[in-house]
């Protein structure tokens, strides 16, 4: 009885593996329509694997928003850096260029004033507070720099007079500074090669206009706009020739006895970074004194 039991069993088992599979193998097929519950099913389990995967698709997405964000960052915080380098780059060459262009006038001035010993120097101080009226330069009397030379601009400019003179630096008066002792023999080289230069004296400095200001010029004298302005060599300060600047306007004083020449400078006294000591040579009474006896002795 138990066997027969056993082996009702195991028939079952079997049958209901083989109708499992015919099942399987009956679904599985392409060419027919699914049933009702068929459907159910498949749309039942596409809802939960939509609803399982929606979650991973959403994490996967910020990840990769999150990496290219990032990537994105470090690729401008690079650029961002090279930019920078090459801003830092492009300010050095143009300084360079800067330089070069005074050196390189400095060089032509050395050239140029072949009458004058010049001494060459570097602005080192200049104070905000008497930014119009003082430098500071890198040379001093172990230079052979003493009080009352003229200083000129690597253009050749004139700048102002050395005041003040210590063993390795000296201080020198621009001709901005509006000292009433500040004063400049000075000469207007007319066009007209018939007309004689018109003399005067630099005593004052327009900062609104940055202009220099030429007064006791003889009103009789025509002088136009754009005419050279240099030193006279009167006194025993400044040689005779140094640029100062161009005319740029003339009016008539407020008594109108003279003419006030108002004259765009050649030095720029806001850019002041390297300067020449000029000496001016003065004959001795050794020199004067062997051209009078070289005079006597052809006499003779």
């Amino acid at each position: 009885m138990r066997s027969f039991f056993s082996n009702k069993k195991l028939i079952v088992l079997l049958v209901s593996i083989i109708i499992l599979m015919a099942l399987i193998g009956y679904t599985m097929r392409d060419d027919r329509n699914l049933s009702q519950p068929e459907q159910i099913m498949r749309d039942a389990i596409g809802w939960v694997q939509n609803l399982v995967s929606a979650p991973a698709h959403f994490v996967g997405g910020i990840y990769e928003n999150v990496s290219e964000i990032i990537h994105v960052y470090d690729e401008n915080r690079l650029l961002r850096t090279r930019l920078e380098e090459y801003a830092q780059l492009s300010v050095q060459k143009d300084l360079l260029d800067e330089e070069n262009e005074r050196l390189r006038g400095m060089l032509d001035i050395d050239e140029t004033l072949s009458d004058y010993s010049r001494i060459s120097a570097v602005v080192i101080n200049r104070s905000p507070d008497a930014w119009e009226q003082y430098i500071g330069i890198n040379r001093g009397e172990r230079d052979e720099v003493t009080g009352d030379m003229a200083v000129i601009d690597s253009q050749g400019g004139l700048v102002g007079k050395v005041t003040d003179a210590s063993k390795f630096t000296s201080f020198v008066q621009l001709l901005s500074d509006n000292d009433p002792t500040n004063l400049v023999s000075a000469q207007v080289l007319i066009e007209d090669e018939d007309e004689d230069p018109a003399m005067g004296f630099i005593e004052g400095y327009d900062s609104a206009e940055d202009l220099l200001i030429m007064r006791k010029v003889d009103i009789d004298v025509p002088i136009t706009e754009g005419e050279t302005v240099t030193t006279s060599g009167l006194g025993d300060v400044y040689p005779s020739g140094l640029l100062i600047g161009e005319v740029e306007r003339v009016e008539v004083d407020e008594f109108g006895l003279s003419q006030n020449i108002y004259i765009h400078p050649t030095a720029d006294f806001s850019k002041l970074d390297y300067v020449f000591v000029v000496q001016r040579h003065l004959p001795s009474m050794d020199s004067g004194e062997e051209e009078l006896g070289d005079e006597e002795g052809e006499e003779e």
